[in-house]
């Protein structure tokens, strides 16, 4: 099905609502609830690469929409990871190599979104590396844990979704 992408951005965004309202209760923190890495791993295993590279692209433009980061950076890297993820499926063929797949995805999304931040901002652009490092690291941090705690049950939303649309599931074995 070729709106299958769609749907299943649908059925995602509320998810996505609800870590953008955490985002901005933790806003005094400096902290931001960071998940359209993990969004991008379950699709991957079922969508075709063209449906899965849209999908990431929608996520990463909902995420930086209300942000201060480059414009394009965070979906062009989601892209990037769901062209690489589509091409090596037999990368996330169980659950403990999907959820690996999805801290690593998150973090380095998380990673990317904040050394953007902070290069439009100016700060890093200054030579303030060293100031950057800890919040840097705490971001990247809360970016992993969030992935562990959030991947199962958003997969679930998505794996249901994409029964509902009736995708063929994912193969187990390669």
């Amino acid at each position: 099905m070729a709106w299958a992408w769609f749907i299943l951005l649908l059925a995602t965004l509320p998810c996505l609502w609800m870590a953008d309202l955490l985002s901005d209760a933790l806003s005094g923190h400096n902290l931001v609830l960071f998940i359209s890495g993990v969004a991008i791993v379950a699709p991957c295993r079922r969508l075709k690469r063209w449906q899965a590279v849209l999908f990431a692209a929608c996520v990463g433009f909902l995420f930086e929409a209300r942000r201060p980061i480059p414009s394009g950076t965070l979906p062009f890297l989601l892209a990037g990871v769901s062209i690489f993820l589509t091409s090596n499926r037999m990368l996330l063929r169980n659950t403990p190599m999907v959820l690996r797949g999805a801290v690593i995805c998150n973090t380095l999304g998380c990673t990317a979104w904040f050394t953007s931040a902070g290069l439009r901002a100016g700060a890093l652009a200054r030579g303030e590396w060293s100031d950057a490092l800890l919040p840097l690291l705490l971001q990247v941090g809360l970016a992993a844990v969030v992935a562990v705690l959030v991947f199962i049950p958003l997969a679930l939303i998505q794996d249901a979704a994409m029964d509902r649309v009736g995708l063929p599931p994912a193969l187990e074995s390669p």
